[in-house]
Parts: C-alpha cells; structure tokens; sequence
C-alpha cells in the first residue's frame, strides 16, 4: 500500500510541475468516469438504443508494445503463461464442459473463455 501511495505521490508532484509548450501550468482534474457525450466515430461502439460506452474495446492487433512493456509479455509468453496448453486442463477435450453440448464435464465451462481471451489476445500482440 505504501509503495502504491508513493508512485501515486511522485506521478502529481512531477505532472503538478510540468508546463505545457506555452509556458502554462497544466490544468489535472479528476473524473469519475470519461465523458459520453460525443459519438466516437473511428471505432465500434455502442449504438441507439444502449448506453454510451465510457471505453471503446480496441480491434486485435492495434496496439504494437514496446520497450519494458514489450519486455515484460515476452517474459510472460516465455513462461508460465505460455505454456498454459501443456498444464492446463482447459485444453483438454476429454471431459471439458465449455467443449460438451450439453455442457457436462470434469471441467469447467465458464472458466476456459476467460482465460482463452486473455492467452489469445496476449498472442496477438506479441505475433
């Protein structure tokens, strides 16, 4: 908790200090949520008659990492994380309810989805 409240501290006291190009201090506030109000026209969101979308999800494959965050997947691919399909049990089809018609097995049905998204996506990115 301490360390979260001291990169907390240090990211406003150094962005409290920044000046914009024209010499001005940079205004910050806070929001509890981003704003709705403008029609976001570059990607697929919610339409009539939904909700508005604070966060629009980005296609696959739209975002390139770099530098430490690049570093920090591949270290995740490399390890545990992707070598998922070789302990994990979710990708067994023998007794795999998310697999079954009639959604019947020794393993879960909802879990698999969940994890799945996130390896794939992870895959995506990395090419």
């Amino acid at each position: 908790m301490k360390k979260i409240f001291f990169c907390a501290a240090f990211f406003f006291l150094i962005t409290g200090f920044k000046k914009d190009k024209h010499g001005d201090k940079i205004q910050i506030t806070d929001v509890a949520r981003p704003a709705t109000s403008s029609h976001n026209s570059f990607y697929v969101s919610n339409k009539a008659p939904l909700q508005p979308s604070s966060f629009v999800k980005l296609p696959i494959g739209s975002i390139q990492p770099g530098g430490w965050v690049l570093a920090c997947l591949e270290r995740e691919k490399n390890g545990e994380t992707g070598h998922l399909a070789q302990i994990s049990a979710f990708l067994e089809q023998k007794d795999n309810a998310w697999l079954n018609p009639d959604g019947r097995g020794i393993h879960g049905w909802e879990e698999m989805p969940y994890w799945l998204r996130g390896y794939a996506d992870m895959g995506y990115m990395l090419k």
